[in-house]
Formats: C-alpha cells, structure tokens, sequence
C-alpha cells in the first residue's frame, strides 16, 4: 500500500520536473507565449504534445503555435514542450 503511494509521489514529481523544465527552457529562450500564465503555458505545452501524437506534423504544429499565440517562437517552443513533457514523441 505505501509503495502505491510512493509511486503516485514520483509520478507527480516527474510531471513537475519535466514542466519547470520546460518553463525553464521557453524562458532562457525566450519563447514564452505573451500574456499567458505559467500554468497556461504548461496546458499549451502539453497540448503542443496531444496534437504530435495525434498526427499533426511538427511544422504545422509549430504554425499553429506562432498563429494563435501571435508570437514568431513557434519553433522554441515546440522544441521545449517535446523535449520537456513528451520526450517519448519521434516525429
């Protein structure tokens, strides 16, 4: 029973780790997303990966990103979300 727990503990400070990486990285590069808070830029990284797993191609995505965002990064930070919060991604 305390092993599940202690899993569940690491789960969660895995997640974390990965997404001050993340935040870390888009801020040195300076490709954080105007006007949006740390937590909506997680979501955005982690939708970045929802949407390159689903199909979409890494230029598209990286479009999509700069288009709806109004930002010319595109590329940083899909770089930062699928090297931070979808390493498991191979595009």
């Amino acid at each position: 029973m305390a092993a599940v727990g202690f899993a569940g503990c690491s789960a969660t400070a895995d997640t974390s780790s990965a997404e001050s990486a993340f935040l870390e990285e888009i801020r040195i590069n300076n490709a954080t997303l105007p006007g949006k808070s740390t937590s909506e830029m997680v979501t955005a990284g982690h939708a970045t990966c929802t949407h390159l797993r689903g199909g979409v191609s890494v230029l598209d995505e990286t479009a999509a990103v700069e288009r709806t965002h109004q930002f010319g990064q595109g590329p940083l930070f899909v770089s930062a979300a699928t090297t931070n919060l979808c390493p498991d991604f191979v595009s």
